[in-house]
């Protein structure tokens, strides 16, 4: 069945199904064989372009979809066909931690995108992984495969794309680099393809190589012939298979049919072809061209890999051999006069290599005493890929002429031709002879006159003569006027188009488009935007090249250019979706969106609108880039036009005032601050709205970056000032940050020198609240007359949910006051060591510290950086004192608590004391705990009213090998809190959030009710029960595909008999959506153990909770919040968390609202167990267990105390059948992974475990466990206080008996 192609809306299937090779079909649609996978919908579900390499989209023929695949779904088809450990496979980004492959994929542009990828391989031979593509079949001359890949100069030797059909496989692309950071676009042209073919995709390395390398969002366009119709449009060519074709598509060189009966010789044969693939044919060479195929001919790797007459590497063609700044050229026979009919030329034409290779084509007159000078005609020149390109030329001429050819290759370029046509109407002149060289004075009537020699007092080739200046070329278009009359800035780009020379902005189009300048009344209704009197402006017209490739028009090199530096220009547009109109800058082979118009799909207006752009300073060279697309062939009017392009403020030697403001509050502008470039990701100065507000005045403007929007693929976004002058050797600056959301990335401060690498100054990971922070960095100049430095804030996106923001930059003399918070990430924070200086910052990135802790506690790497200090004999003998000295923190006017976190060596380095300076020094603290492999909190309450400074001691005990370390240290408003303890009114207390990216990097945020947030949370806190309070929370709704769960860990607490955890939680789902969950989790060296859980069967109401719990050993307390099913949008919430250690928790008594439990239920429920029970022992115990596949399990190994990796369901139940499984078995009857560090043991026989339920009696599942152990009793009791649910339903609270002996422990199956 076939369907009228422009009545198809966008159909995307996914369906997996490939087997041996052969492509599926569903069997609703039964496609003939070689109607499937060849590009077009012959099912009206497009069910049969399925697993094809990619994924049927679209039967619209003219501004279509293409058929893609973006691999998150499945591989589409493609499949492996390595011969080594060096292969390909489906991978997710992010799944490893500080993996060689990409941060993000290309389609979404965050950690949870799907591509095919290879991974390092540690090989010593040199390998290749190759990714083939399922068969497709009949790929039309305009077929175009596009594709984005990843990789790294040091990664990979070679990348190569091949297509395969027959017995000969074609080089379709191949580069062995230098690549660039990123993702990186490839465009090729397939050609004409008969048949079934493949494509591969392959990788090379070597033993210096790595091997990374990602591949996404494979897409081919246009590749499908044209369907069969019973008749054809007015106009059309019916070729003989029914499909309908263009008239300037018959004899054009290209099987446009299908059946190449538009090629037919009996329609053709007035056309002189030459294909050049027996020689010349009537064309004759002046000089540089020569005659050549691929086949064993590469000499340069910009040499064409095939022809385009055959689409063969055995085919032939020319190419120019001429040496760099000559030209070639080929000249035609004499031709007749062409009045009244246009004779045509069609031709092929192939610029790949370099920028500064040209193609031309001139009109010679002939017949005249006085030959006079070629007529240039067309001008090609740049890099245009590996495609050939046709174009088409119509001439009238009175009198007789040639048509020259001329070449001029730049270096490493190479300039072809192919399959010139002339149509039926040139008529050749009988018996003229031919021109054998450019050599004599007749001859030189036909060399472009373009090549002569300038006189002798004429500036060097390339330079510009003004007056008696020759300006160089690096002194074009440099926004600097260096002639009188400004001559070396008229080609730049500023233009109103009614010159000839259009301000230097050149077409390099390759498609089926091209930008022209044109008059207005050329153009229905158009007027110049200067003027209402008729006017040039550029506009999108019809060109003659078969790809559906945009439309380009390009400057000419420019720059440098300064931080203001503004494109205004007026435009007019009116597409359809599909179509668009963008200004690209092109700069070091990287092509940055700047600007794109409005969608006016749904417009009407024919107006011209007014737009400016800032371009912003950049390095020489770089270009600007019109790039347009519609469907001028489509239904309706559709455009696109430019008018009156100027460039404003871009000389980078002029500055002004606000030019050296530092300081900023980016209310009235940016000051000297302006973003960065070379990537897609861009810092904005945005107006206070919802959830963005500024720290100025809440409602003004800020420096704003979202790194999901617009979806970007760059490392980061760069803020930098312009170059300043230092006046003093030491500045403090200080801003205001905002880093918030579950997984949001890091932003950095450095300073930047010329010649010199960029220094750190300071960086914060991951989220810090949904509040305002203040920082302080200390510049250090030296007051040099040519030292300038640049400050720079890179936000990068290593994370993608959450926003990042800066407002309130100020700078002023003089060093800054100790920071609040320290990492020691990017500096000792200007503590200084006393006597012999023996604290030192360190990392144990190489493994080789002679000393220290494996891990910092900020990041929990060995990159991580802390300050340590050997206390061995040999350097600080026992007794001896080694300090570490804080900068003076400024005045507190409240009372505050200064936390810091230590590492104690395993053997006893002595005592770590803490002193505050103020007037006098006083001791706060002293600790002598023995040491360990964790980090520990301390803390110390601070009063001072006047400037003071804190000061760490180590007082050496005298033992070899022995260590003191700190890190992270803190200054919070308020007092400190109790360990295990928090009511996060000034923060986290000692709860670490910090991002696991085995759990998906996800983190617990802080905030409170009236803070405007983009993720859902409590309108107030339990705490002060306002809007005001703060509380911790997590959004489930991020954690989507591939995420997984975020964590919220006490510091390390003691061992305990029995202590009870108290805290209080909020789940806002909607409803009959229970699918957010929060378990509480004890995890110590042995493992984990969850103790408590509960999903949102209650929600919008705070809910209080009480965990009795007991280790032997130190553990820490784990929040988790998770998901049990797809994701729904609702907070988890916590507050008010208390641990009272070595307390029992006490039964609460009711309170309005809140019922204690009843006694009835719990004696039915227990009877009913107790009964359950007694049935299994009458149906006979371990055999007959084991008949139902359940088998009777039995422990009795004497464990070490405390409690292993046993994690309960949210009744505290594990499944039938799963002792000691290290698998989490929630109420979903799915297992889950229980985290980092988890080890597969026994369950403990010291472990006693008593839960209560808190479910309706009606939803009590038959399943249970039960255990005892004396005499070491470790006691998990749940007290779980609700208020009476929606249905006015009350939930209440079941014990369970203990069943069973000492010495066992028995998993009994429910009877149904």
């Amino acid at each position: 069945m076939y369907l009228h192609s422009h009545l198809l809306s966008t159909l995307v299937l996914f369906i997996a199904a490939q087997s041996l090779g052969k492509t599926w079909v569903p069997s609703h649609c039964r496609s003939p064989i070689g109607a499937v996978c060849n590009f077009v919908c012959d099912c009206g579900d497009c069910s049969d372009e399925a697993q094809c390499g990619f994924h049927g989209a679209s039967t619209i023929p003219s501004m279509s979809i293409p058929f893609s695949c973006s691999f998150e779904q499945d591989p589409c088809g493609w499949q492996d066909i390595s011969t080594s450990g060096y292969s390909w496979l489906r991978d997710r980004a992010g799944a490893v931690l500080d993996g060689p492959g990409p941060r993000s994929d290309h389609t979404h542009g965050t950690d949870l995108g799907w591509y095919m990828a290879v991974g390092t391989h540690n090989g010593k031979e040199a390998s290749t992984a190759t990714l083939r593509s399922p068969v497709m079949r009949e790929a039309a001359p305009t077929c175009e495969l596009r594709l984005w890949y990843h990789t790294a100069s040091r990664d990979v030797a070679e990348l190569r794309l091949e297509l395969t059909h027959g017995v000969e496989t074609l080089t379709l692309w191949q580069s062995s680099g230098p690549w660039g950071p990123g993702w990186q676009e490839l465009a090729v042209n397939t050609g004409r393809v008969q048949g079934d073919f493949k494509v591969t995709f392959s990788a090379t390395r070597n033993a210096t190589h790595r091997g990374a390398v990602a591949l996404d969002d494979v897409e081919f366009r246009d590749c499908g012939l044209p369907r069969p119709q019973a008749s054809c449009p007015l106009g059309q060519h019916h070729c003989q298979n029914k499909a309908c074709v263009e008239p300037h598509q018959l004899c054009d060189g290209e099987d446009n049919c299908g059946d190449r009966s538009d090629e037919d010789p009996l329609i053709c044969s007035h056309h002189m072809a030459t294909d050049f693939e027996t020689g010349l044919g009537p064309w004759n060479q002046l000089e540089g061209w020569t005659r050549n195929h691929s086949a064993g001919s590469m000499v340069s790797p910009a040499w064409p890999h095939r022809d385009h007459s055959r689409n063969s590497a055995y085919g032939f063609f020319l190419v120019s051999v001429a040496k760099p700044g000559t030209t070639a050229v080929l000249f035609s026979p004499e031709f007749q006069a062409s009045v009244p009919y246009n004779c045509s030329l069609t031709f092929y034409y192939y610029l790949h290599g370099s920028e500064a290779s040209r193609f031309q084509l001139f009109l010679q007159a002939q017949g005249l005493n006085t030959p006079p000078d070629p007529v240039l005609l067309r001008s090609h020149h740049g890099e245009l890929g590996t495609a050939w390109v046709r174009d088409r030329v119509d001439i009238q001429s009175a009198q007789p002429f040639r048509i020259l050819l001329a070449g001029e290759t730049g270096p490493g370029g190479i300039v072809g031709l192919d399959d010139l046509i002339m149509s039926n109407y040139c008529k050749l002149v009988p018996d003229v002879s031919t021109v054998q060289s450019c050599s004599g004075s007749e001859a030189l009537a036909l060399c472009p006159q373009t090549s002569m020699k300038l006189p002798l007092e004429a500036c060097e080739p390339g330079h510009l003569s003004c007056g008696e200046l020759c300006v160089p070329p690096e002194q074009l278009c440099d926004f600097q006027q260096q002639c009188a009359e400004g001559e070396d800035e008229h080609k730049c780009g500023t233009t109103d188009f009614e010159s000839a020379s259009a301000g230097g902005w050149e077409d390099m189009s390759i498609g089926r488009l091209q930008w022209q300048r044109i008059a207005a009344q050329n153009r229905k209704l158009a007027r110049d935007a200067d003027r209402d009197v008729p006017g040039h402006f550029l506009s999108l017209q019809k060109a003659w090249g078969q790809l559906r490739s945009e439309a380009r028009a390009r400057t000419p090199a420019l720059g440098p250019s300064g931080p203001r530096c503004e494109l205004h220009m007026a435009y007019r547009f009116h597409s359809h979706p599909q179509g668009f109109l963008a200004l690209v800058v092109v700069e070091n082979g990287f092509r940055e969106l700047v600007w794109q118009a409005p969608s006016s799909s749904s417009s009407s207006s024919k107006g011209w609108t007014v737009e400016k752009v800032l371009l912003g300073a950049r390095h020489r060279p770089f270009q600007l880039e019109f790039v347009g697309l519609v469907d001028l062939e489509g239904p309706g009017q559709q455009w696109a036009e430019v008018d009156n392009v100027t460039m404003r403020d871009c000389n980078p030697t002029v500055t002004t005032e606000s030019d050296r403001e530092v300081s900023c509050n980016f209310e009235r502008d940016s000051c000297s601050w302006h973003t960065g470039h070379l990537t897609d990701a861009h810092w904005h100065r945005v107006k206070s709205r919802g959830s963005e507000y500024d720290h100025t005045t809440g409602q003004g403007f800020l420096m704003f970056l979202d790194p999901m929007d617009p979806p970007a693929r760059g490392q980061g976004a760069l803020l930098l000032t312009r170059p300043q002058v230092p006046l003093v050797p030491k500045e403090c600056l200080s801003f205001w940050y905002h880093l918030y959301g579950p997984q949001i990335g890091t932003l950095r401060l450095a300073m930047k020198k010329d010649g010199e690498e960029d220094t750190l100054l300071w960086s914060r990971s991951g989220t810090h609240g949904n509040r305002w922070h203040q920082a302080w960095v200390t510049l250090h100049h030296q007051l040099e007359a040519s030292t300038k430095y640049q400050l720079l804030f890179e936000g990068l996106r290593d994370g993608y949910r959450g926003t990042m923001a800066l407002d309130d930059m100020a700078v002023r003399p003089g060093p800054c006051w100790a920071p609040k918070s320290c990492s020691f990430e990017d500096s000792d924070c200007g503590f200084s060591p006393g006597g012999l200086g023996l604290w030192k910052r360190q990392s144990n990135a190489s493994g080789q510290a002679p000393w220290g802790p494996w891990t910092d506690h900020t990041t929990e790497t060995a990159q991580g950086h802390y300050m340590v200090v050997d206390t061995s004999p040999n350097l600080l003998p026992k007794g001896h004192v080694a300090s570490l000295t804080s900068e003076e923190h400024q005045p507190l006017t409240q009372p505050a608590c200064l936390t810091f976190w230590y590492h104690l060596s395993l053997h006893n380095p002595g005592t770590l004391r803490v002193h505050l300076e103020e007037s006098t020094r006083r001791q706060e603290l002293s600790i002598s705990a023995h040491g360990g492999f964790a980090w520990r909190l301390g803390s110390v309450n601070v009063q001072a009213g006047q400037t003071w400074r804190v000061v760490f001691e180590a007082v050496a005990a005298g033992v070899e090998h022995s260590y003191m370390a700190l890190d992270d240290l803190l200054l919070q408003d308020g007092p400190c809190a109790q360990p295990g303890s928090c009511d996060f009114e000034s923060g986290l207390c000692g709860w670490s959030h910090l991002a696991w990216p085995s759990l998906g990097a996800y983190s617990w945020d802080w905030s409170r009710g009236a803070t405007p947030s983009r993720y859902p949370k409590p309108t107030v806190d339990h705490t002060l029960g306002t809007e005001a309070g703060h509380f911790a929370f997590f959004d489930t709704s991020v954690l989507g595909p591939g995420g997984q769960k975020a964590w919220l860990r006490s510091e390390p607490l003691p061992a305990t008999t029995a202590s009870c955890l108290h805290f209080w939680y909020f789940m806002g789902f909607p409803e009959h959506f229970y699918k957010g969950e929060l378990r509480v989790l004890l995890s110590s060296a042995q493992g984990q153990l969850a103790v408590w859980a509960q999903g949102g069967h209650l929600r919008h109401q705070w809910v209080q909770v009480q965990i009795e719990v007991s280790n032997p050993e130190e553990f820490q307390i784990v929040f988790e919040a998770t998901l049990g099913g797809q994701p729904a949008l609702g907070p988890i919430a916590l507050d008010d968390v208390e641990y009272l250690a070595g307390r029992h928790c006490q039964q609460p008594l009711p309170s309005q609202g809140e019922r204690a439990p009843v006694s009835v239920p719990i004696a039915v429920g227990g009877a009913l167990l107790f009964f359950m029970f007694l049935v299994l022992l009458g149906l006979g115990g371990r055999h007959w267990l084991q008949k139902q596949r359940c088998p009777f399990q039995r422990s009795t190994d004497a464990a070490t105390s405390g409690f292993d990796n046993i994690l309960f369901n949210a009744v505290g139940t594990p499944r039938c059948g799963q002792v000691g499984d290290s698998a989490s078995m929630l109420n979903d009857g799915k297992a889950r992974s229980g985290g980092p560090g988890l080890r597969k043991r026994r369950l403990a026989p010291s472990l006693h475990v008593q839960t209560a339920f808190q479910q309706p009696l009606s939803n009590i599942p038959p399943s249970f466990l039960g255990s005892s152990y004396p005499p070491r009793i470790h006691h998990q009791q749940l007290i779980d206080q609700t208020r009476p649910g929606p249905s006015g339903q009350l939930t209440q609270h079941l014990a369970l008996p203990r069943f069973f002996s000492s010495s066992s422990i028995w998993w009994l199956c429910p009877l149904v």
